[in-house]
Order: structure tokens, then sequence, then C-alpha cells
């Protein structure tokens, strides 16, 4: 099994699991670190680490979604997890949780389904204007 971590500022994964169970159901192992900026870089790793201890050996490998490349957060799995089986994938979306949620169970291999999860994110970002969007209604030319 995969699981999945989102390590965020404040409660980013907890709204992020929120979301993405409204739409997938409840889910076994996915879990939120939530950070704050006055924590402590080493008792977040310290966190961090017994969250993927008790998913041991039930977790083949662990994806860690990021709120954002660079940030504490990052820091945090890059210093407490350089020996695990762990990817760390910043920029993580709702649209990037629900499918790795959807398809982690598949045939993909845990590159594939990262691969085809970050296409799939990628392709979900659009800018929609409203003006354009109705101009047909309001007879007007787009």
């Amino acid at each position: 099994m995969l699981g999945i971590l989102i390590c965020g500022h404040g409660r980013f994964g907890e709204g992020l699991i929120e979301a993405s169970e409204m739409l997938c159901g409840p889910q076994p192992y996915l879990q939120a670190l939530n950070i704050d900026l006055s924590d402590d870089l080493e008792l977040c790793g310290q966190r961090l680490g017994t969250q993927i201890e008790a998913w041991q050996p039930d977790t083949d490998e662990i994806l860690c979604l990021c709120d954002m490349q660079g940030g504490f957060p990052m820091e945090v799995c890059l210093v407490q997890l350089p020996d695990q089986k762990v990817k760390i994938i910043t920029e993580a979306t709702l649209t990037l949780l629900t499918y790795l949620l959807v398809h982690r169970n598949g045939s993909q291999s845990v590159q594939q389904l990262v691969n085809n999860a970050l296409l799939e994110a990628k392709e979900a970002i659009h800018v929609i204007d409203p003006q354009i969007l109705f101009a047909d209604q309001r007879g007007e030319e787009s």
C-alpha cells in the first residue's frame, strides 16, 4: 500500500484531506502533518518519523505532499527522510491528491502513478474569464 502524508503550513493538510475524503471517502494511510512557524525542525521530524514507523510494514512507499517548494514542511521531509522509501511532491493540490487516492491501488508503479498525477494536476489548471464564458448568452461576440 502507498502511504500519503500531507505536510504543510498551518492546517493545510487537514483541509486537503477533508476535501479529498468528501470526494473519495475515508482513506487508509492518509495523514496530515500540520506545521506552524514556531515549530522546531527536529520535533516536526520526529512526528513525521513516528507516523512513517506506525505505517510499517503495511506501506511499501510513502509520498509526502508538501504545500510549497522550499518551505519549512519540505525541509522537514528532506531532513527526516533521506533513507526512507519516500518521494516528496511540492505544490500539492486537491486534483493531485484525489488522483493519487483513486489510482494508488492500481497496477501502475509508484513512479507511473506520480507522473500521471502530476500531468493530471497540471492539466486541471485553467483561467476562466466569466465575461468571455457568458458573452454568447448576452448576445455578444467572443
